[in-house]
C-alpha cells in the first residue's frame, strides 16, 4: 500500500499564465466560472511552447505559421496571441502544412504574432457559473516543464499540484 502524499502544494490563477515553472504532478483544479454565458474551455497545458505569426484576413479563418509545429488535424492547442487582435483560446487545428495550420475564431481582421501551447495535459468546460472540482486519479498527471492555465474571460482557477 503507498503512502499518503503530504507535500501537495496550490496556486491561483486569474488570467492566463504559468503557475508553475518546474517538472511537477497536476493532481487536481477548482474552476470558477464568474457567469453562465455559452461554454468556456479551460487547459492545462506542459510548459513548452512554440512560437509564430498569424493572420485572420476579414474572415473565420486563422492561419498560423509556425516552424515544424508537430501536430495533427483534430489536436487542440492553447493559442496565446501576443500582438493584433486575434482572442486567446483552445482551438481544434487544420493542418494544411508542416509548418501551418488553420483554426476557426471569430470573424476578425488582423494578425501579429502569436504563442502555442500544444502538450495539453487537461481541459475542462465550464457551462454556468457553478464552480467545480477536477479530480485526477493516482499519481496525477506529469507536467514536466511546468504548468501553464490558459483561462478565457470570466474563468478563474486553483490547481493542486506536488
Amino acid at each position: 500500500m503507498g503512502t499518503m502524499q503530504y507535500d501537495v502544494k496550490s496556486a491561483h490563477g486569474t488570467t492566463s499564465g504559468v503557475l508553475v515553472n518546474y517538472r511537477t504532478r497536476l493532481k487536481g483544479a477548482i474552476i470558477s466560472a464568474n457567469s453562465s454565458a455559452a461554454a468556456r474551455s479551460t487547459i492545462f497545458a506542459n510548459n513548452v511552447t512554440q512560437s509564430g505569426t498569424y493572420n485572420i484576413p476579414g474572415s473565420t479563418t486563422c492561419t498560423v505559421t509556425i516552424t515544424n509545429h508537430g501536430l495533427t488535424t483534430g489536436d487542440r492547442v492553447w493559442l496565446n496571441f501576443t500582438s493584433g487582435t486575434g482572442v486567446d483560446s483552445v482551438y481544434t487545428v487544420t493542418v494544411t502544412g508542416t509548418d501551418t495550420f488553420t483554426v476557426t475564431t471569430a470573424s476578425l481582421t488582423t494578425s501579429g504574432n502569436v504563442t502555442m501551447y500544444a502538450d495539453i495535459l487537461l481541459e475542462a468546460d465550464s457551462y454556468n457559473a457553478t464552480a467545480f472540482n477536477v479530480v485526477i486519479p493516482g499519481e496525477g498527471i506529469l507536467a514536466q516543464d511546468g504548468i501553464f492555465v490558459g483561462l478565457v474571460t470570466n474563468i478563474t482557477a486553483t490547481i493542486f499540484f506536488g
